[in-house]
Parts: C-alpha cells; structure tokens; sequence
C-alpha cells in the first residue's frame, strides 16, 4: 500500500483496464453473487462452515466443484469478498461505535473467525504469489499508515480488496492495480462505488511509475 497526498503521475498514466474475457467476467460475477449470499452469515454473526460454502458456491455457479464448475480458489474468494462487502456496508458504524483502534479490532477479529480457513493453494495462486491479507491485519496496517480523505492510496496488488476497503473507509481516494483477471474484476464489482482507477499492470511497472511520486506515508 503507498499513499500519494494528490492525484499522483499514477494516476494520470496507468492504463484503463483491458476488456476481460467472457470466462473471466462469468467467474467474478459468480465469485460476487457467492459473496453476497454470505454476507447475511456475517451479518448475523454465524460461523460459514465448509458445508455451506460448498453449498453457497454450487447454487452461484450452477454447479458443484466435483463436476468442475468452480475451484476452491474461487470459494475463498468468494469469502474475501463478502468481508469487504460487510465492511462497506457496516465498517463505518463499526468505526463510529469503537472508542480505540483496539475494540475495531477486536470486532474485526470476530468477524474473520466467523470464516473458515484458507487451506489449499492452486498452481495460480503459487504462480502470481497471491497471498491476501487477513481482514485484522489489513486494519491494522491501514490504521499504521494514518489514511486521511485527502490522501490518494494506492493497492499496486490489490487482489480482492481486503486492504483497499479500510482506505475508502477512511474517505481517501483508492488506485487499484491487480494483474488477474478475475480478481480485477471483482475489484470493479465490489468497489465500484468508490472514485477508483483501475488497471492490470506488472508490479514491476508501478514501481516505476512510483519513482515519480512521494508518498505522503
């Protein structure tokens, strides 16, 4: 995560994300309507068991895993991405409701152990080094980096948003870079509301558009 105090040379050269192929954009909308149908599990603060994860992401694809329509890959995105659905929808009068970081925290914590744990890894997910933040590490790190609204973040691996929902929490502008398709667009899906610019380039290219650029923090 970088923080920019102004709209950054990022900004203004990051390319606009590539139109996603047709089996990418199925696979994110399928992934967001399993994360929708979650959220009511986070909500009422029952644990997701393996049971009706499997269930919730058979009913969203059309199909079970055993017969191939989705992976287990996709089942905890589909988890992640119901954390940041909660917390757009409920972050702030969590915030507004805790008097120190640590009782956000210690609500935050409730919230992930409602989930199961990530316990298999794909050839994908070793290949692109995607390794997402847990939910109580992201605030932790978001609160360290001090995020104001004037700020502009910038996520250069931004994955399913874990990190980028604390920043639009803090009413700062987000700059979203994340190189896998589906998960680019799961970022289009869960964050659209915010004033974001999404691209898919290599990290290797954001650094050296960072060069550029002072991070406020």
């Amino acid at each position: 995560m970088n923080i920019v105090s102004t709209t950054s040379t990022v900004a203004c050269t990051a390319a606009s994300l590539a139109a996603p192929a047709q089996d990418a954009i199925d696979t994110a909308q399928a992934i967001y309507q399993a994360a929708m149908r979650l959220v009511p599990f986070l909500e009422q603060g029952k644990p997701v068991t393996a049971a009706a994860l499997r269930t919730t992401m058979t009913t969203s694809f059309g199909g079970s895993d055993a017969q191939g329509f989705w992976v287990w890959k996709d089942a905890y995105e589909a988890l992640e991405t119901a954390q940041v659905l909660f917390l757009r929808r409920f972050g702030p009068a969590i915030l507004s409701r805790s008097t120190t970081p640590q009782a956000t925290l210690a609500m935050i914590k409730r919230i992930a152990e409602l989930l199961p744990t990530h316990t298999r890894r794909c050839d994908e997910s070793q290949a692109m080094q995607q390794l997402s933040t847990p939910l109580p590490l992201a605030f932790v790190t978001a609160h360290a980096a001090s995020i104001a609204s004037c700020d502009l973040v910038l996520e250069p691996s931004a994955g399913t948003g874990l990190l980028a929902v604390h920043a639009e929490m803090a009413r700062a502008s987000i700059a979203l870079n994340e190189l896998a398709a589906t998960r680019a667009d799961l970022l289009g899906l869960c964050l659209r509301a915010c004033p974001s610019l999404g691209t898919t380039l290599p990290i290797s290219t954001i650094i050296s558009i960072l060069r550029s650029s002072r991070p406020s923090s």
